[in-house]
């Protein structure tokens, strides 16, 4: 037979409120009636449902994961993995997650979910500069937290540390005598664009070198530009083409290969982030590998943190591999 409030209520002589305030460890009652009930419910594995819950708890148990509706096909693995990341930790706190598309385009699916009370905090998976999303969060008094750095001290995020990883992987290429690089980046209005860039940069002063500013090329993600901008690259001797992305270094790789330049033959080539994008590769591609599932589950174990009321303070990780492999040999 299964249990209810009420008949949980009858069973112990207690009234319904009662009950459902020891459940939910909200309102006043006695420390002896509250462990009376748990040890009762624990006995006859009670589970409240869903919607007591939501209830007792003044709570939906929904948290909003805010993916961009502009994001390229290309940029999946890395959505996917971040969100198994989130939705396996949102299990241990007994929350599910929705997926809200928004981005600077539109905002509409997440007004909606926050206005009409559907979740009860927010991630939002892309950090974008001016970000509307962001805006919006700001003025609805919800809890959320950000996947990379706002550039923002009101702003609760985790990242990863993409400037000090880039920074790594150009000073080992410069160790390997490679000292001519051109950088193929993502669009400028992505905070992560900034920090690789400003990576690229610091790698090469690390070393007492400088960057050539004319051979860094940005805003390259929906570019036509990429067949010229990589001719133009190693016309102008580039021994190497570092890429921000997966998705930017398999466009490269693609290009490459289409007008007939080997790698690593002709050219070096790299990339400041590795995916199962680059996996089945010819050849296989210089990268830095990030463990975005953990970035997805830290961001989450914050977030229940702060809507517990707790104190909490950004986090970045700076957990990376640089992976050495046969386009840069």
């Amino acid at each position: 037979m299964g249990h209810t409030l009420d008949s949980i209520a009858k069973e112990l002589g207690l009234s319904k409120t009662t009950v459902s305030r020891a459940i939910s460890g909200k309102g006043r009652i006695s420390e002896e009636t509250r462990q009376k009930v748990n040890k009762y419910i624990k006995e006859i594995n009670y589970r409240p449902s869903a919607v007591a819950r939501s209830l007792a708890a003044n709570r939906t148990f929904n948290v909003g994961l805010v993916v961009p509706a502009d994001s390229a096909l290309g940029e999946m693995p890395y959505f996917q993995t971040l969100m198994t990341g989130v939705c396996d930790r949102a299990m241990d706190y007994d929350y599910d997650v929705l997926i809200l598309l928004a981005d600077n385009d539109g905002i509409t699916p997440l007004k909606h979910a926050v206005q009409n009370r559907k979740i009860d905090a927010v991630i939002v998976s892309r950090c974008e500069r001016d970000s509307k999303v962001i805006s919006f969060l700001k003025d609805s008094n919800i809890p959320y937290i950000v996947v990379g750095n706002p550039m923002d001290d009101k702003v609760l995020y985790v990242d990863h540390d993409n400037q000090g990883a880039a920074a790594r992987m150009i000073e080992t290429l410069i160790d390997k005598g490679i000292t001519r690089m051109a950088l193929i980046g993502g669009g400028e209005n992505i905070n992560v664009t900034h920090s690789r860039l400003q990576g690229f940069r610091v790698g090469f002063k690390n070393k007492g070198l400088k960057a050539d500013e004319s051979l860094i090329f940005l805003n390259m993600h929906k570019s036509a530009r990429m067949d010229s901008v990589l001719r133009e690259a190693i016309s102008e001797g580039a021994e190497c083409i570092v890429c921000m992305d997966d998705m930017l270094c398999n466009s490269v790789l693609n290009c490459l290969h289409n007008d007939g330049i080997a790698v690593p033959e002709d050219v070096k080539l790299c990339s400041f982030y590795d995916s199962n994008l680059l996996s089945t590769s010819k050849p296989s591609i210089t990268s830095l590998y990030f463990d975005a599932k953990r970035l997805g589950s830290e961001c989450l174990e914050l977030l229940m943190r702060n809507l517990d009321g707790e104190s909490v303070t950004n986090m970045v990780v700076t957990d990376f591999n640089i992976q050495m492999r046969d386009s840069t040999t």
